[in-house]
């Protein structure tokens, strides 16, 4: 029980404050840090997902290049002239709104018959990273 002063005022109103709803101001603060820290790691994982999904996707236009390549190769037909020769070259490919350059190395195996085929892709604008490379072997016959 709250004992009455004359002027109207209860001794205890400090109890009827603290009953009060709604939020102090350190309340506020403390859920705002705790909403920066998990927006930052929100926001650190969405860019690396963007990060990793682009690689992921310049890996795979990258390979199917090659296996173009390699399979262009593969499926010339096998007349006496058109038997690689051992040696390199290098290509400019547009895939998928993107340039690209292809190393095409042919190099001569145990049997004089058969080639090895190694094809390596770059980015055009990063020719020292190699992004994808196959190997693959063509007969004579």
């Amino acid at each position: 029980m709250a004992m009455v002063i004359s002027n109207g005022w209860k001794m205890n109103s400090f109890i009827d404050r603290r009953r009060q709803t709604g939020f102090t101001l350190l309340e506020i603060m403390i859920a705002l840090a705790i909403f920066a820290v998990v927006s930052g790691a929100l926001i650190r994982n969405a860019s690396q997902a963007i990060r990793q999904t682009n690689i992921i996707q310049q890996k795979t236009l990258a390979f199917w290049i090659a296996e173009n390549h390699l399979n262009q190769m593969r499926a010339s037909p096998r007349l006496e002239g058109s038997f690689p020769g051992i040696g390199s070259e290098r290509y400019s490919v547009t895939m998928a709104d993107r340039d690209w350059e292809v190393v095409m190395d042919v190099e001569a195996t145990e049997n004089p018959d058969m080639r090895r085929i190694i094809v390596s892709v770059f980015a055009e604008n990063d020719p020292d990273n190699n992004i994808a490379e196959l190997v693959g072997f063509r007969g004579k016959y």
